[in-house]
């Protein structure tokens, strides 16, 4: 087995042009007070609540009034008009990018940080690693036993029908709303567009989710980076566990086990990573530019990077510790 390394981040502080942004200094006196309505996606709630706690208790003057909704909701209210600002976990999918050609509508956007989606077991449970075949067998209800699960590990297969046994072998499958965009994300990359099993169940929010693999022995769930960080960088919610990944290609050919860390979701090793983008339709200058600048510029980052998420727009130096 190979040995454990630790990943610690230091933020580069260089200043970057942003094409879109005036320099935060110049613009502060008028984009930093005042009130402004902003859709989030729910998938990046915990980093988004520090990124506006840092953004208030610099800005006191300011107010950020937040919906935390699925994804596909926070598009909705930007093409709508009810908000100027939006953060989601996904890029336009092509009915919406459609919509948004037809009724001309000019909206900015912006790479602020990179993600990571999750799949999470209860402690109890001795499972360890995966494959992305395993998981497809899972979700899609062809695997309903957590023995059904042969990996190479002999001792992870020991454990788990030492362990898993009567109705705790049953697997319990916690799924997303169809709105998420977490949903979508796995149908699309780990279930190749086959349906979720019938019998899943469906939670309506992540910290929903987050309870009932702690309350559920057997269960599997879907989770993400965002959610899963602690506040103290590369550290995570040990109520749960994430399962380690390994992608086997349509060509039969397995990759490593690759473990769920804010360093290997920098530098590409993580499997499921995916970015998280500032859709905006404000021009000139107001609050929210003032917070977009804030996001994306050292101060914006430095939050998300200590939340346990990756920054997009700030140079970053990994360290690797063994």
């Amino acid at each position: 087995m190979k040995m454990q390394v630790k990943y610690w981040f230091i933020l580069l502080i260089v200043p970057l042009a942003l094409s879109s942004c005036q320099d935060y200094r110049e613009i502060k006196p008028l984009s930093t007070s005042g009130s402004a309505y902003i859709a989030v996606d729910e998938n990046f709630k915990p980093a988004m609540e520090q990124l506006i706690n840092e953004f208030i208790r610099l800005n006191p003057n300011a107010k950020l009034d937040v919906n935390y909704v699925p994804s596909r909701n926070a598009v909705a209210e930007l093409v709508n008009n009810q908000t100027k600002l939006i953060v989601i976990t996904r890029p336009f999918n092509r009915e919406e990018s459609d919509i948004i050609k037809q009724n001309n509508i000019q909206i900015d956007s912006h790479k602020v940080a990179v993600d990571a989606v999750a799949f999470i077991v209860n402690p109890y449970n001795p499972i360890l690693r995966v494959t992305s075949n395993d998981l497809m067998n899972i979700f899609t209800g062809e695997y309903k036993n957590w023995t059904d699960i042969v990996a190479q590990d002999k001792d992870q297969n020991s454990e788990v029908a030492k362990t898993m046994t009567g109705n705790l072998n049953k697997i319990k499958t916690f799924i997303q709303r169809r709105n998420s965009a977490t949903y979508d994300y796995v149908k699309e990359n780990v279930l190749k567009g086959a349906e979720f099993y019938d019998k899943s169940t469906v939670c309506s929010t992540s910290a929903q989710m987050l309870q009932e693999i702690r309350e559920n022995e057997n269960a599997i769930g879907i989770s993400n980076l965002a959610w899963l960080g602690i506040g103290k960088q590369d550290a995570l919610d040990t109520t749960v566990k994430a399962l380690r990944i390994s992608i086997v290609n349509d060509a039969g050919a397995q990759r490593d086990y690759v473990q769920l860390h804010q360093g290997l979701v920098f530098n590409g090793e993580y499997p499921y990573d995916r970015v998280v983008y500032i859709y905006t339709t404000f021009k000139g200058i107001g609050l929210e530019s003032g917070f977009i600048s804030f996001m994306l510029q050292t101060p914006g980052q430095q939050v998300l990077l200590d939340h346990g998420v990756v920054p997009a727009t700030q140079p970053v130096r990994t360290i690797q510790l063994n």
